[in-house]
């Protein structure tokens, strides 16, 4: 499974890295790869609220404040060290790189225009609305075709990939009230969301934006992950877990994600079946490999990390007699590389002593009555020297 959710961040990354430079994108597309970390995400939240929180009211709390940290925490200091790197290259050269729509719109923007751009890079929290709301004359207005239709309120967002932590953090607010409920009425809710996609885009209301940005639809995913982890409960058993087949069916997901993105872009939603059925084997892959789960912890600052490092990437070639390094194929993948790097230290540095003390709260909350033990086996590991992401597994 962490392997898996590395090639969803490198897809987006790269894909994000090559349409900067106006090379065809090789990747799998970026909406399938964050709506297949939706059902990762959902898979997991599952394991933990039924075994890892107690299903009580300080439970739900120490779940709500350990999501929060994971997901605030590396994106608060991304964000800070962005606008700062931003702001010093501006006063240098002239280019505010994430802040020049704040720089060229800011004085003609309205009072609510300012709000809803601070306040949403600020808490993460409806940025995916940004790209239903048209920007004109410093006005939002709403549109279902806003994506389509520049400018519109995304060319506020600082680390625009973001927007999908918000989708997250609404899937976390009902997480607990949902997934510890009968299978069936999981499933129920499931097949309701995704009734109302299909139906709301059969009237007419299909658009880039509520593809993969409007969370009523997406909840779909996220409980199609979920159930994926039943699934996992009945194998285990039944004692039906192979580590072979889990290695063969890891290896499949991952070759077919990574060298075969046209079929997935073409059939997405037969692909996120695909995935549904194999997440029981990718997390038993996860659990008997270490390095694999490492990998998926990578994912999440890639993920976050690569938006400003090719905003800074596309800067530089904007300097004088810098021009000539946009057009080499090689600088996107360059800059991808870098992004690697960052994730690495981010993980490191940020990442890995948040999970402690996170892990921490968690173990002293063990004495709770009604707390469920999670088998040792599916337990998320503690890495000191080693992430819904947009997932997130602990």
């Amino acid at each position: 499974m962490g392997s898996l959710r590395l090639v969803l961040a490198f897809a987006v990354a790269g894909g994000h890295a090559l349409g900067a430079f106006n090379f065809p994108n090789i990747f799998l597309a970026g909406g399938e790869a964050v709506q297949i970390f939706y059902m990762i995400s959902g898979f997991l939240i599952a394991l933990i609220l039924r075994g890892k929180y107690a299903a009580s009211a300080n439970g739900n709390w120490i779940f709500y404040s350990n999501r929060a940290v994971k997901i605030f925490v590396p994106y608060l200091a991304l964000l800070a060290a962005t606008v700062l790197l931003s702001a010093l290259f501006y006063l240098f050269t002239g280019n505010a790189v994430s802040l020049n729509s704040f720089v060229v719109e800011g004085s003609t923007m309205s009072l609510g225009t300012w709000l809803f751009a601070v306040l949403t890079n600020l808490f993460i929290l409806g940025q995916e609305w940004a790209f239903l709301l048209i920007y004109r004359s410093g006005e939002l207005f709403f549109s279902l075709h806003a994506l389509d239709q520049p400018q519109n309120a995304a060319q506020f967002t600082i680390i625009a990939p973001a927007w999908s932590l918000s989708i997250e953090l609404a899937f976390y607010a009902i997480a607990p009230f949902i997934l510890r409920r009968n299978v069936l009425v999981i499933a129920v809710v499931a097949l309701a969301s995704s009734w109302l996609r299909f139906e709301a885009y059969g009237r007419g209301y299909y658009s880039a934006a509520t593809d993969c940005r409007f969370f009523p639809f997406e909840l779909s995913l996220f409980l199609f992950g979920s159930l994926s982890y039943f699934l996992y409960e009945l194998l285990k058993k039944r004692n039906l877990h192979r580590p072979a087949l889990s290695t063969c069916l890891m290896g499949l997901l991952v070759v077919l994600a990574a060298l075969h993105p046209r079929w997935v872009d073409i059939k997405p939603y037969q692909f996120f079946v695909l995935v549904a059925l194999l997440l029981p084997a990718l997390f038993d892959f996860s659990v008997r490999h270490k390095w694999d789960r490492w990998l998926g912890e990578l994912s999440y600052p890639l993920y976050l990390v690569h938006w400003p490092i090719l905003g800074f990437g596309f800067a530089i070639t904007q300097l004088p007699h810098m021009g000539s390094l946009g057009q080499t194929q090689a600088y996107p993948y360059m800059l991808i590389a870098v992004s690697l790097i960052a994730a690495y230290a981010i993980n490191q540095w940020i990442v890995i002593p948040i999970d402690s003390w996170r892990q921490a709260r968690v173990r002293k909350s063990a004495t709770e009555p009604n707390k469920v033990a999670i088998p040792a086996a599916a337990q998320p590991v503690v890495r000191r020297s080693a992430p819904r992401g947009v997932v997130t597994p602990n």
